[in-house]
């Protein structure tokens, strides 16, 4: 009897399993897809000397300086980590995937206009939202950690748009050039999170990226 008792559970047990395999297929379906997006390598805009100038695409001033080297590479990486690591309600386009078609883009040459050039971009990748910046300062640090002839000044813009009516939906911009404490007693702050030493470009830029990325949008607007 105990053996016809266990085998007449079997039955019961399967269509429980069978049940609750529906309701997590049921719950994973009604799941809406991640908003996938692309972010794009920082653009460069050097001028000559320090000079105001104006966002072609949002229409920020800025003021311009030198551009030690080409730190896109570097931003770029580092707004990647950055957007990954703190908002993982997106599905993010690898950063391989967004040159080669950035760059497809660029050997083409068929629209000087970039936000239009940048919405194509975006479908063409399948994206829903674009983001993008600019580098507009990034004077490197001369001397140490602990003493600087010149210290490290950055100046920077992001922006996202949303693909599927090609509107900016989301822009911000930063500039710092780093100062000694007896110079600005307000910074203590940034003194006590940073640290008592000079910094240099890339850092200057990591601690403003994360500043500027702290109001970054949900993918609700990019409905």
């Amino acid at each position: 009897m105990k053996i016809k008792k266990a085998f007449s559970m079997v039955p019961a047990l399967a269509g429980g399993v069978i049940l609750l395999l529906l309701a997590a297929g049921n719950l994973s379906a009604d799941q809406p897809a991640k908003k996938r997006l692309a972010l794009m390598p920082f653009q460069l805009e050097r001028s000559e000397g320090s000079a105001l100038v104006r966002c072609r695409t949002c229409g920020n001033v800025m003021k311009t300086g030198t551009i030690d080297g080409d730190p896109s590479e570097t931003l770029t990486r580092i707004a990647w980590e950055l957007l990954t690591a703190q908002e993982p309600e997106y599905e993010f386009i690898s950063p391989s995937q967004v040159e080669g078609v950035y760059q497809s883009f660029l050997a083409k040459k068929i629209e000087p206009d970039p936000l239009p050039m940048i919405k194509a971009i975006g479908q063409a990748l399948k994206a829903d939202g674009v983001v993008w910046g600019n580098v507009f300062r990034y004077e490197e640090r001369r001397g140490t950690a602990y003493g600087a002839d010149r210290p490290a000044s950055v100046a920077l813009d992001l922006h996202l748009l949303r693909v599927n009516d090609g509107a900016l939906v989301w822009k911000t911009q930063w500039a710092e050039t780093q100062q000694a404490l007896s110079e600005n007693l307000f910074q203590l702050g940034e003194v006590a999170r940073r640290g008592l030493r000079w910094m240099t470009a890339e850092q200057l830029a990591r601690s403003g990226l994360k500043h500027m990325l702290k109001d970054f949008p949900g993918p609700g607007l990019l409905q």
